[in-house]
């Protein structure tokens, strides 16, 4: 099938560079408050929460703004490439009513609990402060786009729900991309395990504000290593590592992608390790870091025998051992046979996304955090489920095949 986004045709100008413009008015957004605030205060690194405004009409008024805002953001990506997918906007209408039901039942799980939310202000507060606890402190830039949302809102909680409800419907819709291989219509289908499994990722979990931009932006950079869009993937790297350092593995999957192309597919990857390793070390070293294991998340030993619940566990558990085991096989090991069945269908490229980038994302959950953590598997899960649902469809004849190309 043709394959759109990779040569663009009838896309604008502005449509093929408004990626660029989102990750830099994102960026902007989201560092302007975590390195300016502090010189801005009278009192550096006593930040607090801004005080709800006096007047009705500024506390609604800023808050529909901002709803509004979101919206006009999402839709306004969906309305400049409606050329090139016709029904990307009602995708995108779609994505952005589920993400707000994902969000409604976050604050339902989790948000609700006054120690969870208490946690999560003092965590907000530490990184504002440049005080928060590893591995958090190093993961600056989703609180920073959330601090920026309370300086327009000076509501916390409205900030944190309104960041939550954008990244996700932002993951959503760029998980739709999947029609880089499958029909519009049939890639719809690849979000059903990002539906059906959103509440088991968050059954262990803290509510910490991670993961939804750091997920984003493992999909934009999933989508840019297959259009081998260096420069566009370059950028997300070195904003997803200030989200959340496992998008890292990301460098290996685009070598495996386009190792084929010699020294420059070297060279582009080489760069893309610079990029990474410069942001992991500026989101680090200000706070004195030392490249030692136990900088790292306050572990003094790698986290195998624990996960695996194998000898004496030294640290404690929120899920009993075999969550260890379940999770891994529901967002991960269930996707396998189905792949398996079909290998030869898959695109060279859905082959070297899937021989690295899972098991690297396992074996990062193996070595340095927990199994039943599954929210970190699911900017795998449209992979997986785009590689299955390829793998799975009935086999074209050639002369078939060659009549539709």
């Amino acid at each position: 099938m043709s394959n759109v986004f990779e040569n663009h045709r009838g896309q604008s100008r502005l449509a093929y560079h408004l990626p660029l413009l989102g990750l830099t008015l994102a960026a902007v957004f989201s560092l302007f408050p975590i390195l300016v605030e502090p010189m801005l205060s009278e009192r550096p690194l006593h930040l607090g929460l801004f005080p709800l405004y006096a007047s009705t009409w500024a506390a609604w008024g800023s808050k529909i703004a901002v709803v509004l805002a979101m919206f006009f953001t999402l839709g306004l990506c969906a309305w400049m490439c409606r050329t090139v997918e016709p029904t990307v906007v009602a995708v995108m209408q779609f994505c952005f009513v589920l993400a707000g039901l994902m969000t409604a039942w976050h604050w339902i799980w989790l948000d609700v609990h006054t120690s969870l939310a208490k946690w999560q202000l003092a965590t907000y507060l530490g990184i504002l402060n440049h005080s928060g606890e590893a591995p958090h402190q190093f993961r600056p830039l989703p609180y920073g786009f959330t601090r920026s949302l309370e300086w327009i809102t000076h509501n916390w909680f409205f900030s944190f729900v309104a960041y939550r409800w954008f990244f996700n419907a932002f993951q959503k819709s760029a998980s739709n991309g999947t029609h880089l291989w499958h029909s519009p219509e049939r890639s719809l289908l690849t979000l059903n395990p990002l539906i059906l499994l959103y509440p088991l990722s968050i059954w262990y979990y803290f509510g910490q504000l991670t993961d939804p931009l750091s997920h984003a932006l493992f999909v934009l950079a999933l989508i840019f290593a297959v259009e081998d869009r260096w420069l566009l993937l370059a950028i997300s790297l070195g904003l997803g590592v200030l989200a959340k350092e496992t998008v890292i593995i990301m460098v290996p999957a685009y070598w495996a992608c386009w190792w084929r192309k010699g020294w420059p597919a070297f060279a582009k990857t080489a760069g893309l390790g610079v990029v990474c390793v410069a942001a992991f070390l500026a989101a680090r070293l200000p706070y004195g870091w030392r490249p030692v294991y136990e900088s790292i998340n306050g572990a003094e030993t790698l986290m195998l025998w624990e996960n695996l619940g194998i000898g004496e566990q030294q640290y404690d558990h929120l899920a009993p051992t075999y969550a260890n085991y379940l999770h891994p096989a529901l967002f991960i090991l269930i996707f396998l046979p189905f792949i398996a069945v079909g290998w030869r269908r898959l695109d060279g490229r859905l082959k070297a996304l899937c021989l690295t980038l899972a098991p690297l994302l396992f074996l990062s959950s193996l070595l340095f955090g927990w199994l039943y953590e599954s929210r970190n598997y699911m900017p795998l899960a449209p992979l997986l489920a785009t590689s299955a649902l390829l793998a799975m469809r009935p086999a074209v004849p050639k002369l078939q095949e060659k009549e539709h190309h």
